[in-house]
């Protein structure tokens, strides 16, 4: 929003510098984005009067010239412009003025003949377009005066971001308003009187009907006749240009100036051009079309609220008029329309049609119903004196939905409880009348508040407390320290656990990523899942439309850009939370553990030769995992999660529950989500299921000192025995073996097709004394009996 200081001194005394206004702006909610002082760049710009007129020596396009600037000698200037001549009152940029785009005006020789300064175009003062020739004033110019001074370029302009909750400050009166109250000083509303003609308003003219009553709650007119649409006067066009506009004619500024002073979007109808003698606030027919203002044809499908009249419709409501029924200047007799559109349909339609304005950009956010009428009769007093139109007697006014006023009480200890500053009772009571709230004394304690219809972001008593702190000054409650009763916090059991996994994943080698919560429904394709989802009604993109159920997706992804990067050393974990649907529609929320690995680990001096990550890599990551989330009864049988690779893969049991799977990801998935170059490997286990088997208490032994005895078995077995079901049960066989280790596996020459040779490494070590050969011997014969009993296993001959 754009606010002029020279504007807003109208309703406003502002005493006040531009580093000050700026400050109280900022401080009472209004920030300050930028701020244009305008004519900066014409210093050094005056008036003069050319007093001596001749051609250039040598060019006939040239002319001589000496110019007055109201100094004691004239200035000898050369121009190339064709449209001036002698006594003209010019504007002259003197020796030392600096133009915008860094042009600096210097002494000078042209053809030969000195020149001491330039008569210049609107190009050239950055004003406007026209650069075919330089600006001639009027008669009645002061020569010598500066030309912003007399231009009124003089002005500062403010761009302030206002808050969506705060539309009343999308105008001159509203910032007045904040203003006034922050200083304690009085708003002075425009003064203007509307002289009615004998002649009424009456359904000969025209008539008016909503029939969409729930887009439209108020629709107001008044009748206009015998105008004269010309340019507007200097100030108006200043006004218009402040907010960055281009002034077009008397009648469009004077509904641009009012938009800009009263926050309310006017549109004036061409009389002659209304047919049927009526105007109508209804949807749209599918199909009817319209060109806008801006030139474009737009077809309505969608129900749009339009003003229609009996064969066309002639706007957009709230959004922009027709060519159709614009003023020109042929225009005698206009219908000016102010009315009030329901924010939500507003926001719909610029939407839908892509077309987004002035008038758009604040009926979406809500208007004041109330000021229909105040701002309709400012209008047309202005239009009435600028045109010199005559104003038929009365008010077409169709108000449908009439607006409620409410109380709020307001608890003063309560506030000042909040505020954490003993504020005065009399203090709060002025500051919420100068903000225009009505009060009324409720008890000794409590205000009732009444808003303004103007206020419609102020409906509960916290809504009062901003109001009083922002005015009051943020920077005048001292910065205090609550004295609370201190007692010592404890870590959720969730969280903790959460930060005990990263840290645990991050020391065995594995990088952290981060992922966002969501995925694409070609997810939930890709992995197989038939489980019901959380799907987003409003999604970012169609990337996003879906919470996740899982982590691997998105740690493939990862995965996969980084192959096509060339990362070929890729180690990934995850800790977050995946999601289904719940009760009463609410999410269910999960804790998961994801380990990504694929590639090879980087050549370096000490591995020249590295190999590949395979499926023991990943096996090795989650088994320290476990053992140092303190999780040890736990078995892997063969997985039958189809998003693995059948026979590389492995599912992690307690008792009947299988807490997690990992392996080497399916042919057919890696194809899908493009990983060409490696084989990927991915293991999730659910985090909130493992909580429950955790240990809670690390446990020491004291380092045994007898030595350990080693012995090394190549077993040969069936090809689908599962080795490590075999090691656990090997484990379990006696007290004296320590650490059961897998070397090898061998198929090939020598091997009985359909076997394989499994070489394991047994360790073995007694507690409270030096093994003795017998014990030895009896351990290895009680586990050669079980491999063959169990697992059909002989020793390797």
């Amino acid at each position: 929003m754009l606010i002029s200081l020279d504007w807003l001194k109208q309703y406003v005394d502002i005493k006040e510098d531009i580093k000050q206004l700026e400050n109280t702006l900022t401080m009472i909610g209004q920030e300050v984005e930028a701020i244009d002082i305008q004519g900066k760049d014409l210093e050094n710009v005056v008036i003069g009067q050319v007093i001596e007129y001749g051609k250039h020596p040598e060019a006939d396009k040239l002319t001589l010239l000496k110019v007055n600037v109201g100094e004691e000698e004239p200035l000898q200037i050369v121009c190339g412009a064709p449209n001036h001549k002698l006594g003209d009152k010019v504007v002259v940029a003197k020796i030392g003025a600096v133009l915008p785009g860094d042009f600096k005006i210097k002494k000078s020789k042209i053809r030969g003949v000195e020149s001491f300064g330039m008569l210049c175009s609107e190009v050239e003062l950055g004003l406007g377009e026209d650069g075919d020739g330089i600006i001639i004033l009027p008669e009645t110019a002061t020569v010598g005066q500066e030309y912003r001074e007399y231009a009124g370029l003089d002005d500062v302009v403010f761009e302030l971001e206002i808050t969506p909750n705060r539309p009343d400050c999308l105008s001159h009166i509203g910032i007045a308003r904040e203003v006034a109250a922050y200083y304690g000083r009085k708003v002075k509303y425009p003064d203007y009187t509307v002289s009615e003609i004998i002649e009424s308003i009456n359904n000969n003219h025209v008539s008016t009907r909503i029939e969409d009553k729930e887009r439209c709650k108020r629709f107001a007119g008044r009748i206009i006749k015998n105008v004269t649409v010309q340019e507007s006067p200097e100030w108006l066009k200043k006004r218009v240009r402040s907010m960055g506009l281009k002034p077009v004619n008397n009648i469009v500024d004077i509904t641009n100036f009012i938009l800009f002073e009263y926050n309310q979007p006017l549109h004036a109808y061409d009389m002659e051009k209304i047919e049927g003698k009526q105007l109508v606030v209804r949807a749209a027919t599918p199909g009817e079309k319209i060109v806008t203002l801006d030139g474009v044809e737009r077809e309505l499908n969608n129900g749009e609220l339009v003003v229609a009249d009996e064969n066309k419709v002639l706007a957009i409501a709230g959004i922009m008029g027709g060519e159709n029924s614009k003023v020109t200047e042929d225009t005698k007799t206009i219908f000016l329309e102010v009315a009030y559109f329901t924010p939500e349909n507003i926001r719909r339609t610029s939407k839908n049609i892509g077309l987004a304005s002035d008038s758009s950009y604040r009926f979406e956010r809500g208007l004041d119903i109330e000021n229909v009428p105040e701002v309709l009769d400012r209008a047309a007093a202005l239009i009435a004196e600028l045109t010199g139109g005559e104003i038929l007697h009365g008010v077409m006014d169709k108000y449908t939905e009439k607006y409620e006023k409410i109380e709020i009480p307001l608890n003063i200890p309560r506030l000042r409880a909040f505020m954490g500053k003993d504020i005065p009772h009399d203090t709060v009571g002025t500051i919420l009348t100068n903000l225009g709230l009505g009060i009324k004394t409720l008890d000794q304690n409590t205000l009732l508040v009444t808003p303004p219809s103007y206020r419609g972001d102020l409906s509960r008593p916290e809504d009062l407390y901003e109001e009083v702190i922002r005015i009051y000054g943020f920077e005048n409650i001292e910065d205090k320290m609550p004295v609370e009763e201190i007692t010592p916090g404890k870590e959720d059991k969730g969280i903790a656990i959460v930060g005990r996994a990263k840290n645990v994943l991050a020391k065995v080698g594995l990088q952290e990523v981060i992922n966002y919560s969501f995925v694409s429904k070609e997810a939930i394709e890709v992995l197989g899942i038939t489980e019901p989802t959380m799907v987003i009604s409003n999604p970012i993109s169609e990337d996003m439309s879906v919470m996740r159920p899982t982590l691997r997706y998105s740690l493939l992804g990862n995965i996969r850009d980084n192959l096509n990067r060339n990362q070929n050393d890729l180690r990934f974990f995850e800790v977050s939370k995946v999601f289904k649907p719940g009760e009463e529609g609410l999410a269910e929320e999960t804790y998961r553990v994801a380990m990504a690995l694929a590639g090879k680990e980087d050549k370096t001096l000490w591995n020249p030769k590295p190999e590949a990550y395979d499926f023991f890599s990943l096996k090795g990551f989650v088994e320290k995992f476990l053992e140092y989330m303190g999780i040890s009864r736990y078995q892997l049988t063969r997985s039958e999660d189809k998003n693995f690779h059948p026979g590389r893969s492995a599912d992690i049991k307690i008792g009947k529950f299988v807490i997690g799977t990992f392996g080497e990801v399916h042919p057919d998935v890696a194809e899908a989500m493009g990983i060409k170059k490696e084989r990927a490997y991915i293991a999730e286990l659910d985090l909130t299921m493992m909580m429950q088997y955790m240990g809670n208490t690390v446990k020491y032994e004291r380092i045994v000192k007898y030595p350990e005895v080693t012995r090394d078995l190549a077993i040969v077995l069936d090809t689908d025995v599962l080795v490590g079901a075999m090691i656990d049960s090997i484990k379990k066989t006696s007290n004296f073996i320590e650490k059961v280790e897998l070397f090898d596996i061998y198929q090939g020459d020598k091997i009985e097709e359909g076997k394989k040779s499994v070489a394991i490494s047994i360790v073995l070590r007694k507690k409270d004394g030096t093994l003795e050969e017998n014990e030895i011997n009896t351990t290895v014969e009680k586990i050669l009996g079980l491999i063959k009993k169990s697992y059909n296993g002989e020793i390797r001959q």
